[in-house]
């Protein structure tokens, strides 16, 4: 088989093990999860928010299987595109493609509008009692995608140090704040956060549970990186496991310290104040522990913008190279060796759409359009992919019932409830989320089955690109 040349690859063997496992952080975004889902999970689970953490994790190991056992065989920059594609057929693999394409490109526009017309003006409201003005998140949100645009555009390996960098930093001051508020509330430590009293039942706790889920399951977006990846089908693996575990740990820790730290039988008003974690922090940190902390969340965020729009580029880029998307889309920087073309236009697309749903409908109801938009395609896409791993592994004639089939179905099932409780009962601005993610879902699906009867061949090269990427790069070790 004939090599890919140079001008159409990406950096081969740009990210190392720590630099994946940077990329998988940065996409769980710790802090800025903390600020954001983690006090969505708040208002369902109460004071019971540890446990909700603690049964999640379990989800969490039981979700992420997927996309780690498809990397024991088959990466690329694809990811749940090439998968499904090289594993169970090329137009179930395109049509997962685009779906979850949808996905990580929504979490751009979520993360930036949340960052800029949220969280900052929410923050400097509380602390300073001072209104920004209602449009001075557009010249922040401006400044913030143009300065992600150009770090990825330099290429994978500045984007992945700074990501690293920045999820070391984040996990340390999680567990600094965590410590200093467990130690400073001595006696008052309690076993009760971990019952589901507080809670006034299990279901309130499912229900945050699923917030929790969500907010640790960004990890898998690393699989886009198989082909910049050292040893790829070792390190992505590798790096899913760990991430996995290092954010789960810090998350349990975190919301314990919140919880009591707030007051156990005060979390109903949790959720209801403007930014709970850093009012904690003040309290048992004091402030200029709180302004550093306030200002790692902004760079968390960042953070977790950076590493959908690398996400989201690779996939794009993947595609078009096979000849299923836009061609501009598969142009690879001569220098930077980064799919520069698909960097742009993601970051600009972000901007206009983050841009649009903060003026049609404000910042905080954009934030939750788009972020539900994201989820729901990105529940839909995990699913078909828990059923396309069956179907690879037995291509393969390494099927194992547990693994393959038993583990993916529990996944669906806690794909499915999760999808039921934030999506039922419909609700402002839920219900157009949900609108747009299955618009956009059926439309590429239908255009996909058309394309694949009319050009039988080329459907068939659907991830075929990444696998022989694949092959040279193992055939160089």
């Amino acid at each position: 088989m004939e090599r890919i040349s140079e001008g159409r690859t990406l950096k081969k063997g740009a990210a190392g093990f720590y630099s994946l496992l940077g990329q998988s952080i940065a996409m769980i975004s710790p802090l800025g999860a903390v600020a954001a889902t983690m006090t969505g999970a708040a208002e369902f689970a109460k004071g019971s928010l540890p446990l909700a953490y603690i049964i999640s994790i379990f989800g969490v190991l039981i979700w992420i299987n997927t996309p780690y056992q498809f990397s024991k065989k088959i990466n690329g920059a694809g990811g749940f595109y090439t998968f499904n594609s090289q594993g169970a057929s090329p137009t179930y693999g395109l049509i997962i493609g685009y779906m979850m394409w949808f996905s990580y490109f929504m979490v751009i526009t979520n993360a930036i509008l949340f960052t800029s017309g949220v969280f900052i003006p929410g923050t400097i409201s509380y602390f300073l009692h001072f209104n920004i003005g209602s449009y001075t998140w557009i010249p922040i949100m401006t400044a913030f995608i143009v300065i992600l645009t150009v770090i990825a555009y330099l290429g994978i390996k500045p984007s992945l140090a700074y990501s690293f960098t920045a999820s070391v930093i984040e996990i340390a001051l999680l567990v600094i704040t965590s410590v200093v508020i467990i130690v400073a509330l001595g006696s008052k430590n309690t076993y009760v956060p971990f019952t589901a009293g507080p809670a006034d039942g299990f279901a309130a706790v499912a229900v945050g549970m699923v917030l929790a889920i969500f907010s640790m399951s960004g990890s898998s977006a690393v699989v886009t990186l198989g082909e910049e990846a050292q040893q790829p089908r070792k390190n992505i693996k590798k790096a899913l496991l760990i991430s996995f575990i290092i954010t789960g740990v810090v998350f349990v820790l975190t919301s314990y310290a919140l919880t009591v730290g707030w007051g156990v039988s005060k979390m109903s008003t949790f959720f209801t104040s403007s930014v709970p974690g850093l009012i904690v922090s003040d309290k048992y940190l004091g402030l200029p522990f709180t302004i550093v902390l306030f200002v790692f969340i902004i760079n968390s965020l960042f953070a977790g913008s950076l590493a959908p729009l690398n996400t989201s580029s690779r996939m794009i880029f993947s595609m078009s190279r096979d000849g299923l998307g836009p061609s501009m889309f598969s142009k690879v920087h001569p220098v930077h060796k980064t799919p520069y073309i698909a960097i742009i236009t993601m970051a600009g697309v972000a901007y206009v759409v983050s841009l649009a749903a903060g003026l049609l409908i404000g910042p905080e109801d954009g934030f939750l359009y788009l972020v539900t938009a994201s989820s729901a395609a990105l529940f839909v896409g995990h699913i078909l992919s828990n059923f396309g791993l069956g179907v690879t592994y037995k291509k393969l004639k390494e099927f194992k019932i547990l693994t393959h089939a038993v583990i993916p179905a529990i996944a669906t099932v806690i794909l499915a409830i999760a999808m039921f409780y934030s999506f039922v009962p419909p609700a402002y601005p839920v219900d157009y989320s949900i609108i747009t993610a299955v618009v956009f879902i059926i439309i590429s699906a239908i255009a996909i089955v058309i394309y694949a009867i009319k050009h039988p061949e080329a459907i068939k090269r659907a991830g075929s690109t990444d696998m022989e990427v694949q092959n040279d790069i193992y055939r160089e070790k």
